[in-house]
């Protein structure tokens, strides 16, 4: 249903070289630092679909710049939180002894949208080091970025988020809106406005696997919608599109601080 809904929305196949040319217009720039969430579903069909989306974003940031997206693994969470769906009691104990732990090398992503999930797989790009909230990144600072994620504060100032905003990064959300802004999560940990939750992850140690028990922030995208309309709101911002999908570009920096100061202002 969605490549015949992109069919019927376009008189031509998207190329590489028009999603470099929108880019370009929507103000990326060789040497730009870009974190990119996305939704395929949204776009004109593009000759060569994901892959070609890579290879545009590359070309557009050049090899002086960076390109990061998530690469988060829920499948390996604790199973007595699942919830969509739930498994029986009597199998948490079989699962936390027999799922294979987190591999960066391994591990596929879930719910990333195929964008990531190709960008995972591809020659030079490399992955942090998190049971559930790594990182991918290609380019001139990719080891930067991704080196040294905590196990607790795993989205703060210390993270590749934190990284990234230390390199005035640009977030591009593709055909998606702020519910699957990650970098949203950066200014709820800078906010110290929100309560610690227990928390527990896996990890191969010596050949067996190990559960590792630590506190982290309950992260809550739901607030991020809200919180980005008021953002757009005072900033007067306004979308932009790419190659049909409607896209938003935020300087991270400034969309940080703004969320840090509104959870903090709404939290008291």
């Amino acid at each position: 249903m969605g490549e015949k809904m992109a069919i019927w929305r376009t008189k031509k196949p998207a190329t590489k070289q028009k999603i470099v040319s929108d880019l370009r217009k929507a103000g990326i720039r060789e040497g730009d630092t870009i974190i990119f969430h996305a939704s395929m579903s949204k776009a004109y069909w593009i000759c060569g679909g994901p892959v070609a989306i890579i290879y545009a974003l590359q070309e557009a940031v050049g090899t002086d710049g960076n390109i990061v997206m998530p690469a988060q693994t829920g499948q390996l969470s604790d199973p007595a939180k699942w919830e969509n769906p739930p498994v029986p009691e009597s199998w948490w104990k079989t699962i936390r002894a027999e799922t294979p732990p987190f591999d960066p090398n391994v591990t596929p992503t879930r719910g990333m949208g195929v964008i990531a999930e190709t960008f995972r797989t591809m020659p030079d790009v490399v992955r942090s080091f998190h049971p559930y909230h790594s990182f991918c990144a290609w380019g001139r600072q990719k080891e930067e970025i991704i080196a040294n994620q905590p196990l607790a504060k795993s989205l703060g100032d210390e993270s590749p988020l934190g990284k990234l905003y230390e390199l005035s990064a640009k977030i591009i959300l593709f055909g998606i809106d702020n519910d699957n802004n990650t970098s949203l999560h950066l200014a709820e940990e800078s906010s110290n406005v929100f309560p610690l939750i227990e928390n527990q992850a896996a990890f191969r140690e010596q050949g067996e696997i190990v559960w590792r028990k630590y506190a982290e922030i309950d992260y809550n995208s739901e607030l991020f919608i809200e919180l980005g309309r008021t953002y757009e709101k005072a900033r007067d911002f306004h979308p932009t599109t790419i190659i049909g999908a409607p896209t938003k570009i935020y300087d991270m920096r400034d969309l940080v601080d703004f969320g840090t100061n509104y959870f903090q202002t709404k939290n008291h």
